[in-house]
């Protein structure tokens, strides 16, 4: 099967291929906030998720609730060198636990290889650094999926939402437009990032981070309850751009049918 329409598929990794929920960097950012004395949410540690970590780092600290914490304990207010402090704690302890959040999605596979089969390119694309990624490639190797070609954030000077490492991708795989090509994200950086780089731009709701629940928690949902937060996220993910929503992985193939159509 040969598909001459769509060129290539770029795939964030936590939260749309693998790691249900983005549970562990906001595990970790938890984590190392609360060990330096500042105790935040979920909520607020996956507020600027999908952008590079020592800006997402760096976003957390600056925000209002945690800079205030941090002048009450600290009597003083953050500074460069507390978030360097912090970003040098994120990775090493990322890597404790990346590992057992490497598992691809529920669906996933099959749909990789739907892709496959129309000679599509897949490339993959994350806001974690080199060193993590290496890892997640080698555990996603072990589940027989090697991407074309990956990145990571440590090859970006600017990162998302630009369109930086996504025209890294196009270069490496000779792609001719982004138009030929989809972005599929579960993140707003993340989907700007697509748009920005003139793609069809694919918005992830429930394995994602906007949602941010296990599968198990997810199964368990009502469908009433499902239909509001897929509402809900949904709205968010058109407002910047999305022009496809879909409930997990498993629902990209109907998606790239559609888009094949509309690709002149």
């Amino acid at each position: 099967m040969k598909n001459t329409k769509i060129e290539a598929i770029v795939f964030d990794l936590a939260g749309t291929l693998i790691d249900f929920g983005s549970q562990a960097p906001s595990k970790v950012l938890i984590h190392i906030f609360n060990d330096n004395g500042i105790p935040i949410t979920r909520k607020e540690a996956i507020g600027p998720m999908g952008i590079e970590k020592r800006a997402h780092i760096s976003q957390l600290i600056y925000s209002k609730k945690i800079n205030l914490l941090w002048k009450k304990k600290y009597k003083k207010k953050p500074s460069k060198n507390d978030i360097d402090k912090l970003f040098k704690l994120f990775n090493p302890e990322l890597k404790k636990i990346i590992k057992k959040h490497s598992k691809l999605i529920t669906g996933s596979k099959k749909t990789i290889e739907f892709i496959k089969n129309k000679k599509i390119k897949i490339a993959t694309n994350t806001g974690y650094s080199d060193d993590i990624l290496k890892i997640i490639l080698s555990e996603l190797k072990k589940q027989k999926f090697t991407p074309d070609i990956s990145y990571g954030s440590s090859y970006a000077k600017i990162g998302r939402p630009t369109a930086e490492i996504i025209y890294k991708i196009f270069s490496d795989l000779n792609i001719t437009k982004g138009s030929s090509c989809i972005k599929v994200d579960d993140t707003i950086p993340g989907l700007l990032e697509g748009v920005n780089a003139g793609m069809w731009a694919v918005g992830v709701i429930f394995s994602g981070n906007e949602f941010g629940k296990t599968e198990d928690e997810f199964n368990k949902l009502s469908y009433k309850d499902k239909s509001k937060f897929r509402k809900m996220i949904k709205n968010k993910f058109k407002k910047v751009g999305a022009d496809y929503v879909i409930d997990t992985i498993k629902d990209l193939p109907k998606v790239i049918k559609l888009i094949e159509k509309r690709i002149t």
